[in-house]
């Protein structure tokens, strides 16, 4: 055959049945993967469910935090964890909304935490003594009103620093600050990022905070997270648990003591008048329930105090 000879289709057939053949008496075909370059996935999945697990502890240590901040209540729940470009990043959020960059010092790179214009607003708001009211118009966050906003973002990387400690003593320090998505470039376009989603609730204000990781920011310690290190529970400063009992100390609950009753028919009941006694079946001796918000706490005996008829508490609801 010369060079100028082309292949037929039987040829061509023949060839690949060969090829095939070979390929099966030697083994097993090496299995072939899809790969898109341009979102490259550098953090393993094992790894991300570690860093979803953290980052859901982070959540409910700081919805313990930020009510004694706020003077409200405050819940933030965690929304998604997901692995993607900087630039679809940049893609999803606001314009304007408020950005800030991190250190992550003694990690390589710095991060980005953003808060939705939704919740800074009434954040700010309720920091200068007001109600938490969001704008009617949307605006960028001035510069007096970012330093403002870094009040509570104090709040913020403590219990991330916190949360954070099993695996590196964070040094989170605010480096800069933006309101334009694309004005923020911490890593290049097509780098890989993890973007943890959290839904903040401020009172009635609710919006998202999102917290971006860059990928070569987690390379030194992606070996070492596993969700063993998360699944203990973190012991609570003593002064957070202090400063939450005295907010509850302030809440009202209603409180009722319960007396057995009776059955009676609806003519007894239409000719009753005052003076008149209706018998109940609860026993002289026997305890009167004493509940809190609907829910059995106590059991008590009836007494007279100062020509008033009280309950003297004698156990607990769950006692026998």
């Amino acid at each position: 055959m010369t060079s100028h000879d082309l292949l037929t289709k039987e040829e061509m057939s023949s060839l690949l049945d060969n090829s095939d053949s070979g390929t099966s008496e030697s083994g097993k075909r090496r299995r072939v993967l899809p790969y898109n370059f341009r979102r490259p996935d550098r953090i393993p999945r094992e790894q991300i469910r570690s860093l979803y697990l953290m980052h859901d502890l982070f959540a409910h240590s700081l919805s313990s935090s930020l009510p004694i901040l706020m003077r409200t209540m405050s819940a933030v729940t965690l929304m998604s964890v997901e692995q993607q470009a900087y630039s679809e990043y940049l893609q999803g959020l606001a314009d304007p909304t408020a950005l800030f960059t991190l250190s992550m010092h003694p990690l390589p790179g710095v991060a980005a935490l953003e808060l939705s214009p939704s919740v800074a607003f009434p954040v700010i708001d309720r920091l200068l003594g007001g109600v938490g009211q969001d704008l009617d118009h949307p605006r960028a966050v001035t510069e007096i009103e970012q330093r403002i906003l870094e009040g509570f973002l104090k709040v913020v990387t403590d219990d991330l620093r916190t949360t954070w400690k099993p695996l590196a003593d964070l040094d989170l320090q605010i480096l800069g600050r933006e309101t334009r998505p694309q004005m923020l470039q911490i890593v290049a376009p097509n780098e890989a990022v993890l973007m943890i989603v959290f839904q903040v609730q401020i009172a009635d204000a609710r919006g998202t905070m999102s917290l971006c990781l860059p990928a070569i920011t987690l390379e030194p310690i992606i070996q070492s997270l596993n969700q063993s290190v998360y699944s203990r529970s973190r012991e609570v400063p003593p002064e957070q648990t202090r400063a939450l009992l005295d907010i509850l100390t302030t809440v009202r609950f209603p409180v009722s003591a319960e007396l057995r009753g009776t059955k009676a028919a609806m003519d007894d009941l239409l000719n009753l008048s005052p003076g008149d006694v209706l018998r109940l079946d609860h026993r002289v001796d026997q305890p009167i329930e004493v509940s809190i918000g609907g829910t059995l706490k106590f059991r008590g005996d009836l007494v007279a105090q100062e020509r008033r008829t009280v309950v003297n508490i004698t156990s607990l609801g769950d006692e026998a």
